[in-house]
């Protein structure tokens, strides 16, 4: 089994989707900090599609716990975030900053509240509560879904800046501390207690954060694959249907 959980509507082939807004028609509405009707270790492959920055701290460290309970031994997981680190950067260097700003905060709660974002992640934030919970064999992951997870900047200094934080990671043993004792933890302790109990429970994180810098040329490169990908997608298409109106154009001759 494959979940693609939360995004509306864009559900990949071969996916159940998992919304809490029965509006999108999903296969299972349900909230993904409580997956009761999903069996241990029973599920595949989970896509979360900017769905955890919708989420308030810890209630996603809670999702996250239920995605590790649910996934088989190395199952995959496919999270996309906004870039909180790249957002941050662009807000203050004046370049973006309010279309930043909006992307960073969810500006689409007017219209429905579960579009509002409550909280955000660097890679590094990521990374870290997914190591403490088993997962590890972390890479970046190119979406083939047509949601948030190709998301991209306007034009910044003649280019344009994919803000999607696609991180791929493989649940390879198990947490390194009780998922159920992590979140009375986090529960019962403020943010700037977060880091000491990812310290104390893991000294070392299986990647680190890259620096700003680094992180803009990337997800520059990583649009600009995206743009390509949609380019190759739309001619296919008009491939298609030229060699649609030929075949049509030589029935019609020799009929």
């Amino acid at each position: 089994m494959k979940l693609y959980v939360g995004s509306r509507d864009y559900k990949p082939e071969g996916f159940l989707s998992v919304d809490i807004d029965p509006q999108w028609n999903p296969d299972i509405v349900g909230d993904i900090t409580h997956l009761d009707n999903i069996q241990d270790e029973s599920v595949d492959e989970i896509i979360a599609s900017h769905v955890l920055e919708h989420l308030a701290w810890p209630d996603s460290f809670v999702a996250l716990c239920e995605f590790q309970r649910i996934l088989k031994p190395e199952g995959v997981l496919q999270i996309a975030i906004p870039d909180a680190g790249l957002l941050a950067e662009l807000i203050s260097s004046k370049k973006s900053s309010w279309h930043s700003m909006g992307l960073l905060f969810g500006v689409g709660r007017i219209f429905n509240k579960f579009e509002a974002h409550q909280f955000s992640y660097t890679l590094g934030m990521m990374t870290d509560l997914l190591n403490l919970l088993g997962f590890s064999e972390f890479e970046h992951w190119n979406s083939d879904v047509s949601d948030a997870s190709n998301g991209w900047q306007p034009i910044i200094d003649g280019a344009r800046i994919a803000i999607s934080l696609n991180i791929k990671s493989k649940k390879v043993r198990a947490p390194l501390v009780s998922p159920a004792e992590l979140k009375i933890q986090f529960r019962n302790s403020m943010l700037s207690a977060v880091e000491e109990i990812i310290q104390r429970a893991a000294q070392n994180s299986d990647i680190q954060e890259e620096g700003n810098s680094s992180r803009i040329l990337f997800q520059s490169l990583h649009f600009q694959l995206i743009d390509a990908r949609q380019r190759i997608k739309y001619l296919e298409q008009q491939k298609s249907s030229s060699l649609a109106l030929f075949y049509q154009a030589l029935k019609k001759l020799f009929s």
